[in-house]
């Protein structure tokens, strides 16, 4: 599970297995080793990962299907810097227009 997760997360970010490798400070067939599920990342390496792509433990261990704060992120980077300010003003007028 570690490794599918692994992969998906790695290419959701156009990251190779060598420049994770190098991040991480490994050899490129130790995340080769990870993605394969032939071996796993020590929990050190993993919470490495988890911060580096921003991604929950519970998600990236299997533990848990889908990870909110990880796919609103991934569909956020899509849009512009424009297209994201007017999607934060369009927020604050929900949230404002709840409040009244």
């Amino acid at each position: 599970m570690v490794g599918e997760r692994l992969a998906g997360i790695r290419s959701d970010h156009d990251d190779t297995q060598g420049e994770l490798a190098e991040q991480l400070n490994v050899s490129v067939s130790t995340v080769r080793s990870w993605e394969h599920n032939h071996s796993a990342p020590s929990n050190e390496i993993l919470v490495q990962i988890c911060k580096m792509y921003g991604v929950s433990a519970d998600y990236l261990l299997g533990l848990a299907d889908y990870d909110p704060d990880y796919t609103r992120r991934l569909h956020q980077a899509k849009f512009t810097d424009s297209e994201r300010r007017e999607l934060k003003k369009y927020e604050q007028y929900l949230l404002w227009k709840r409040k009244h």
